[in-house]
């Protein structure tokens, strides 16, 4: 006779989820969860002190960051009387906007310019300073050509539809800038020209269709030409214009294209350079590719300067299949590896892509998430995390912030000889030095794919300061926007290198922390 031993088992005692984890509502909001010294074995070294400050745009002097807020032609892809109350508060200076021919001149030779000039003047009372791109084309003068899905525009060059076409586009462009020529300074030609979006059209409305081979682009040359026949147009009426050029799509495998637009002489009629360096992980190949386009700069003879124009990374992985886990996470630390990465290389302005969600109707219905604001609930915009960091750097990263060369190296925590492979933190790990008067900023990472899962791992940190100052030494995370105290340093003398700092044991991430002195807290 068997004993019915499960019988006399205890019921099992559940544990709630929240006792079991505490940040479970973390994990539950953003499907993962961020440094902590408390969780992550750095109490012993790390004392919270304050949250990152932060500043209005009309607040900051100058600076070299930027925002997309593109999208608001014909499309109005979000509301920005719900977005701008928001970005205010963020800190960047710079917002990049899309013209809207279609919408500005709806008869031909009236132009309505009521509806941007509430966006325009929203912006400059807000302290952001807006500059144009002038993109695509207009139905009234492009015969039977249909819009092109999804972005429901005209994504063809004007060149293609004879002198009529031509004619409309430069008297569109000087009745732009006579409107806003107190106002906006700097007007790029086109958008993406090597992507798609200055072609010609399809010879049937029926082959619009998602088929990349029937898309004809127009070659460097004719986009070329098209820059110089606007940069004519623009100065006419504001021969203080800043011209911008290229806004390359990808600025990857393109070298071609951009090698042809400075062999037809794109060089002589612009005064900055665009790009759109889209990839996950931002780092890779990055410096050699703008060495590429500032050799052909500097071969020009022209002083032209590069703005990074549009970038940036989703927080839901719909959003046009980009990454694998995209979550806000994951987007907060692709914001912060953008701005630092273009930041290392002093690039004049750095542009995130875009400030808001783009819903509206926009895509079938869905809500692309590319934006640092929340619009699911068209309602209720609200920050995402990927906001807060933005506010974070555009704080500390004001125009008074100077990058510098420096010595500030990352080590392994385990010991080192000739047979000891070196640990992955190390290797990967990238480094950046700036200064803010006479204080350091340190910048220090690892280079990985941003929708890769990242441990927390222990570093040992060495930084030779010279005539800076850093007695009192802080560390920064710009996501969750805390500044902790650094507990434990060692100032030691080694007679082949002088006098070092040593940071004992710190915590290296997949985005950039920053470590410089507690008097930055008062900048």
């Amino acid at each position: 006779m068997s004993t019915d031993y499960s019988s006399q088992l205890p019921v099992i005692d559940f544990i709630p989820q929240d006792e079991m984890n505490p940040r479970s509502k973390e994990l539950r909001q953003y499907f993962e969860m961020f440094f902590d010294p408390k969780y992550d074995g750095f109490q012993d070294e790390l004392e919270y002190i304050c949250d990152v400050p932060h500043r209005a745009s009309k607040d900051v002097k100058a600076s070299h960051l930027g925002v997309g807020f593109e999208l608001l032609d014909h499309r109005c892809g979000y509301d920005f009387d719900k977005v701008i109350p928001i970005m205010k508060e963020s800190g960047v200076k710079w917002a990049r906007l899309q013209s809207g021919w279609p919408r500005a001149e709806q008869e031909k030779g009236v132009y309505n310019f009521d509806w941007l000039d509430n966006i325009v003047d929203g912006l400059l009372e807000a302290g952001i300073q807006p500059w144009f791109s002038l993109s695509f084309g207009n139905g009234l003068y492009m015969g039977s050509a249909k819009p092109v899905p999804p972005h429901n525009t005209y994504m063809f060059s004007p060149t293609v539809f004879g002198e009529e076409c031509i004619h409309a586009w430069e008297n569109y462009c000087k009745a732009m800038a006579e409107h806003f020529k107190t106002r906006v300074f700097h007007w790029e030609v086109w958008n993406e020209p090597n992507a798609g979006f200055f072609r010609k059209p399809f010879e049937k409305s029926e082959e619009i269709a998602p088929m990349i081979h029937k898309i004809v682009w127009e070659p460097p040359s004719e986009y070329a030409k098209f820059v110089a026949i606007t940069e004519k147009a623009l100065h006419q009426v504001q021969p203080e214009a800043k011209i911008i050029g290229g806004s390359i799509a990808g600025c990857a495998i393109c070298n071609e294209y951009i090698q042809g637009l400075f062999d037809n002489g794109i060089a002589e009629h612009i005064d900055i350079f665009t790009y759109h360096p889209y990839q996950g992980i931002p780092e890779i190949y990055y410096h050699d590719r703008l060495q590429f386009i500032r050799d052909l700069i500097k071969e020009s003879g022209r002083n032209i300067v590069i703005w990074q124009g549009e970038n940036g990374r989703p927080s839901e992985t719909i959003t046009l299949h980009r990454g694998w886990k995209s979550t806000e996470g994951s987007q907060a630390r692709y914001l912060t590896r953008r701005y630092i990465t273009d930041l290392r290389e002093e690039i004049d302005m750095t542009s995130y892509f875009l400030c808001c969600d783009i819903g509206n109707g926009y895509l079938k219905g869905t809500v692309h998430a590319q934006g640092v604001i929340d619009a699911r609930d068209p309602d209720n915009y609200k920050p995402k995390l990927s906001f807060r960091a933005m506010q974070s750097f555009a704080w500390l990263f004001d125009a008074e912030v100077k990058k510098m060369n420096c010595c500030f190296e990352i080590m392994p925590m385990v010991a080192m000889s000739y047979t000891t492979r070196f640990c992955r933190e190390a290797i990967t790990a990238t480094t950046c030095g700036f200064r803010y008067k006479d204080i350091p900023i340190y910048s220090y990472y690892q280079v990985s794919n941003v929708d890769a899962d990242s441990v927390v791992m222990p570093i040992k940190i060495e930084t030779y300061i010279g005539k800076l100052k850093l007695d009192k030494p802080i560390l920064i995370d710009p996501i969750t926007a805390r500044v902790y105290r650094i507990k434990k340093l060692v100032n030691f003398c080694d007679g082949n290198y002088g006098y070092n700092l040593l940071f004992p044991r710190l915590p290296i991430l997949d985005y950039p922390l920053f470590l410089t002195d507690a008097r930055i807290l008062d900048k």
